[in-house]
Protein backbone atom coordinates (compact mmCIF):
# COMPACT_ATOMS: atom_id res chain seq x y z
CA UNK A 1 0.00 0.00 0.00
CA UNK A 2 1.46 3.50 -0.88
CA UNK A 3 -0.14 6.87 0.18
CA UNK A 4 0.40 10.32 -0.18
CA UNK A 5 -1.18 13.76 1.16
CA UNK A 6 -2.63 16.47 -0.59
CA UNK A 7 -3.68 19.73 -0.79
CA UNK A 8 -7.04 20.04 -2.78
CA UNK A 9 -6.58 23.59 -4.79
CA UNK A 10 -9.22 25.31 -7.24
CA UNK A 11 -8.39 22.76 -10.33
CA UNK A 12 -10.77 20.57 -8.90
CA UNK A 13 -13.71 22.02 -7.79
CA UNK A 14 -16.35 22.38 -9.65
CA UNK A 15 -19.94 24.53 -10.13
CA UNK A 16 -21.25 23.18 -7.05
CA UNK A 17 -18.12 24.39 -4.73
CA UNK A 18 -16.59 20.94 -4.15
CA UNK A 19 -14.93 18.02 -5.46
CA UNK A 20 -16.54 17.19 -8.95
CA UNK A 21 -16.92 13.70 -10.64
CA UNK A 22 -13.76 14.66 -12.83
CA UNK A 23 -11.94 16.33 -10.26
CA UNK A 24 -11.60 12.96 -7.91
CA UNK A 25 -10.49 10.84 -10.94
CA UNK A 26 -7.64 13.69 -11.84
CA UNK A 27 -6.72 13.56 -8.33
CA UNK A 28 -6.43 10.00 -8.21
CA UNK A 29 -4.97 9.55 -11.49
CA UNK A 30 -2.17 12.06 -10.64
CA UNK A 31 -1.03 10.94 -7.81
CA UNK A 32 -0.76 7.76 -9.97
CA UNK A 33 1.23 8.84 -12.01
CA UNK A 34 3.48 10.80 -9.72
CA UNK A 35 3.71 7.88 -7.37
CA UNK A 36 5.07 5.70 -10.75
CA UNK A 37 7.41 8.62 -11.54
CA UNK A 38 8.89 8.72 -8.00
CA UNK A 39 9.39 4.93 -7.59
CA UNK A 40 10.71 3.94 -11.37
CA UNK A 41 8.06 2.19 -12.97
CA UNK A 42 6.99 4.86 -15.52
CA UNK A 43 10.82 4.32 -16.65
CA UNK A 44 10.45 0.28 -16.29
CA UNK A 45 7.21 0.24 -18.33
CA UNK A 46 8.84 2.15 -21.28
CA UNK A 47 12.13 0.07 -21.23
CA UNK A 48 9.97 -3.67 -20.76
CA UNK A 49 7.29 -2.15 -23.43
CA UNK A 50 4.81 -2.94 -21.59
CA UNK A 51 2.22 -0.53 -19.28
CA UNK A 52 -1.03 -1.19 -17.42
CA UNK A 53 -3.91 0.20 -19.22
CA UNK A 54 -7.73 0.30 -17.40
CA UNK A 55 -10.61 -0.49 -19.27
CA UNK A 56 -13.02 0.04 -16.47
CA UNK A 57 -13.27 2.42 -13.17
CA UNK A 58 -16.23 2.41 -10.49
CA UNK A 59 -16.09 5.72 -8.17
CA UNK A 60 -18.22 5.48 -5.04
CA UNK A 61 -18.46 8.94 -3.51
CA UNK A 62 -19.00 8.74 0.34
CA UNK A 63 -18.03 12.79 1.98
CA UNK A 64 -17.65 15.54 0.29
CA UNK A 65 -14.03 17.70 -0.27
CA UNK A 66 -13.41 21.30 -0.46
CA UNK A 67 -10.76 23.10 -1.47
CA UNK A 68 -8.20 23.63 0.49
CA UNK A 69 -8.70 20.52 2.24
CA UNK A 70 -5.54 17.96 3.00
CA UNK A 71 -6.46 14.43 1.47
CA UNK A 72 -4.90 11.27 1.60
CA UNK A 73 -4.50 9.12 -1.51
CA UNK A 74 -3.74 5.55 -0.81
CA UNK A 75 -3.19 2.98 -3.47
CA UNK A 76 -4.09 -0.55 -3.09
CA UNK A 77 -3.47 -4.01 -4.88
CA UNK A 78 -7.08 -5.35 -4.18
CA UNK A 79 -6.69 -8.67 -6.33
CA UNK A 80 -5.07 -10.38 -9.11
CA UNK A 81 -7.51 -12.13 -11.38
CA UNK A 82 -6.39 -15.87 -12.58
CA UNK A 83 -5.24 -14.42 -15.75
CA UNK A 84 -1.97 -12.55 -15.06
CA UNK A 85 -2.55 -10.46 -17.97
CA UNK A 86 -5.04 -8.69 -15.84
CA UNK A 87 -5.10 -6.33 -12.74
CA UNK A 88 -7.43 -4.53 -10.09
CA UNK A 89 -6.09 -2.01 -7.73
CA UNK A 90 -7.80 0.23 -5.66
CA UNK A 91 -7.34 4.19 -4.53
CA UNK A 92 -9.06 5.87 -1.54
CA UNK A 93 -8.97 9.28 -0.74
CA UNK A 94 -9.62 10.69 2.51
CA UNK A 95 -10.00 13.29 4.28
CA UNK A 96 -8.16 14.33 7.00
CA UNK A 97 -10.86 12.89 9.47
CA UNK A 98 -9.46 9.71 8.18
CA UNK A 99 -13.16 9.44 6.40
CA UNK A 100 -13.34 7.80 3.12
CA UNK A 101 -14.69 10.45 0.58
CA UNK A 102 -13.99 8.45 -2.83
CA UNK A 103 -13.04 5.04 -3.45
CA UNK A 104 -12.08 4.02 -7.05
CA UNK A 105 -11.79 0.58 -8.35
CA UNK A 106 -10.17 0.24 -11.68
CA UNK A 107 -9.81 -3.13 -13.54
CA UNK A 108 -7.33 -3.63 -16.50
CA UNK A 109 -4.61 -5.37 -18.52
CA UNK A 110 -1.14 -5.06 -18.96
CA UNK A 111 -0.33 -3.84 -22.22
CA UNK A 112 2.46 -4.83 -24.77
CA UNK A 113 3.23 -0.95 -26.06
CA UNK A 114 4.49 -2.76 -29.45
CA UNK A 115 2.59 -5.44 -30.39
CA UNK A 116 -0.78 -3.31 -28.58
CA UNK A 117 -2.34 -6.35 -26.89
CA UNK A 118 -2.94 -7.53 -23.42
CA UNK A 119 -0.08 -9.46 -22.75
CA UNK A 120 1.26 -11.29 -19.53
CA UNK A 121 4.00 -8.45 -18.04
CA UNK A 122 7.58 -10.00 -18.09
CA UNK A 123 8.63 -11.41 -14.20
CA UNK A 124 10.60 -8.20 -13.43
CA UNK A 125 7.68 -5.79 -14.08
CA UNK A 126 5.28 -8.41 -11.81
CA UNK A 127 7.87 -8.46 -9.05
CA UNK A 128 8.29 -4.59 -8.88
CA UNK A 129 4.69 -3.85 -8.99
CA UNK A 130 4.07 -6.40 -5.46
CA UNK A 131 7.41 -4.62 -4.17
CA UNK A 132 5.77 -1.23 -4.80
CA UNK A 133 2.18 -1.60 -4.72
CA UNK A 134 2.02 -4.87 -2.37
CA UNK A 135 0.21 -7.80 -2.05
CA UNK A 136 -3.68 -8.34 -2.88
CA UNK A 137 -5.34 -6.81 -0.02
CA UNK A 138 -8.86 -7.84 1.21
CA UNK A 139 -11.69 -5.56 0.89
Amino acid sequence: MRSKRLTITDKYIDQNGHVGEAGYLSIAIDALWDFNEKIGLSKKYLELSCAPVTFSTKIDYQKEVFENEEIEFILENIGQPEDDRRWVRQIRLLKNTCELAVKIVAQGAWFDLEKRKIMSPPDELKNLFIKFIGDPIST
